[in-house]
């Protein structure tokens, strides 16, 4: 049943961006809950995820809010940063410099944006295979990620920073592409992207930390125990997203750091100090342990 409901959300996922659907939690929350009816668990999915549902979307309207009280956005001694500890360079600079050409759609600069377009649906998707096999699981990683977009809207405030694509507007302009836009638009997208892009990219000052970076971090330190044969397609996939947010523009070394550490503060606190636990108790009591055959 996982595996089925896996690859009809993968399904889905490739058929919106064929359609050139953005992929929102809104609209991807709509699939998820087709699929829990189709295991007859409609019910339980209202009572499960509707607390989060509303909390996700709450904080997706207002992370675009974050850039609007006033804080001086950082930019130059974020390159400072960069360079000192990547010896001297700018890795997107580098990255655009050897692999990207402005005058032509490459595979690289197509599959790089779907991985980044895919920024929600990897969390969710994940969240739903925990909630369909382990709901004390499932509370304790979507409590976690929660957690962790709150964190990271109040950094946001205290620490505006803008991406390479941005650097210009603040100080050194550096000889970075947006990748993404200018692949879209070139595919012939532009009403669709012009739209998406300009409405639905939130804060464009939250650079650090990065959430790209950390969903994916948060997956894989869940994942690692429970279901250890898994731990290695999630790291991949981790390294394929950092990748693709240098590369395309979005987000400095620096901000990948800062997302890792973002992630392990937040599963720190949730597991190791129990932050979920007395509301899990309630939510998800553990089942009894069945008695030995001595006891009986």
């Amino acid at each position: 049943m996982v595996m089925t409901l896996g690859v009809y959300l993968a399904a889905i996922i490739v058929v919106m961006m064929i359609n050139r659907v953005w992929i929102t939690p809104d609209v991807l929350l709509v699939f998820i809950g087709l699929g829990a009816l189709l295991v007859g668990r409609g019910h339980l999915f209202i009572r499960d995820w509707l607390p989060f549902v509303a909390v996700l979307l709450a904080w997706e309207a207002m992370r675009g809010l974050a850039d609007n009280v006033g804080a001086a956005v950082h930019s130059d001694s974020v390159i400072a940063l960069e360079r000192l500890i990547s010896f001297g360079i700018v890795p997107t600079v580098e990255l655009q410099r050897l692999l990207h050409d402005p005058n032509a759609v490459r595979p690289l600069d197509i599959a790089m944006s779907v991985v980044y377009g895919a920024h929600f649906a990897f969390p969710l998707v994940v969240a739903f295979l925990f909630w369909l096999r382990d709901r004390r699981l499932y509370y304790r990683f979507i409590g976690s990620l929660m957690l962790m977009a709150i964190a990271g809207f109040v950094i946001y405030i205290l620490l505006p920073v803008a991406p390479p694509r941005f650097a210009y507007q603040f100080g050194e302009a550096l000889p970075v592409h947006d990748i993404m836009a200018t692949t879209w638009e070139k595919l012939d997208a532009v009403a669709w992207v012009s739209w998406a892009y300009a409405n639905m990219s939130g804060n464009p000052y939250a650079a650090f930390p990065s959430l790209h970076a950390a969903f994916p971090v948060l997956a894989w330190l869940f994942v690692r125990n429970r279901y250890p044969k898994a731990t290695w397609a999630v790291a991949v996939y981790a390294a394929i997203v950092w990748f693709a947010i240098v590369y395309l523009g979005h987000h400095y070394i620096v901000d990948i750091l800062g997302g890792v550490a973002l992630a392990a503060g937040t599963y720190y606190v949730v597991i190791h100090l129990g932050l979920l636990d007395r509301l899990l108790n309630r939510l998800a009591p553990r089942r009894p342990a069945p008695a030995s055959s001595a006891a009986g």
